[in-house]
């Protein structure tokens, strides 16, 4: 009753699904169930990625998010400095090329704000350029990690049958969701 229990997915927000956590041993400690990827069968290299991306999503969640938390709290400064320029920046661009016409009018209207506006978020962007590259840093490392593990993790014959039996909901879930967002076909 309890295996049953912990291997049901977590029920969210409008029928989205989170699977249950796997154990540290099996996700990361199994030293003898990593492999160099297939370079030359990118089908049987993209199958595991997206088996191990499917299967361990709330693992990869969570560690991307300890990842996050620790590399922000060693460079808060910089990471809230880069994250304002990044945002600052979206913000400008945006506005200034939206085909909404409330924006459009405003752009028309204030031509020097506009300009104005364009540059010094550009200046504030340059000027920024070592803790955009921090936040940048921040947020790419623990997806490369994701991506490292994904491309090498090799499972045992017990959790492939496990995970022919959960993919019924897969779709749900919120890794499937990213994953066809990005573009990437998910067979069923």
């Amino acid at each position: 009753m309890t295996q049953v229990i912990r291997d049901e997915n977590w029920k969210i927000i409008n029928s989205v699904q989170v699977p249950p956590l796997r154990n540290v041993r099996e996700f990361i400690c199994d030293r003898s169930r990593f492999e160099i990827p297939p370079f030359r069968d990118l089908q049987k290299w993209n199958n595991r990625m997206l088996s191990n991306l499917l299967y361990y999503q709330t693992n990869y969640f969570a560690f991307m998010s300890i990842i996050v938390l620790i590399c922000a709290s060693v460079q808060l400064r910089d990471v809230f400095i880069g994250l304002a320029a990044i945002i600052c920046m979206a913000a400008v661009l945006i506005f200034s090329l939206s085909s909404i016409p409330t924006f459009v009018q405003a752009r028309h209207e204030h031509t020097f704000i506009t300009l104005g506006a364009m540059l010094l978020s550009f200046y504030f962007f340059v000027y920024a350029i070592v803790p955009v590259v921090t936040v940048l840093f921040t947020f790419s490392l623990p997806l490369l990690l994701v991506l490292i593990h994904a491309s090498t993790r090799l499972r045992s014959l017990k959790v492939k049958i496990n995970h022919q039996l959960e993919r019924v909901g897969l779709r749900n879930t919120a890794m499937a969701f990213l994953l066809e967002r990005c573009g990437i076909e998910l067979k069923m």
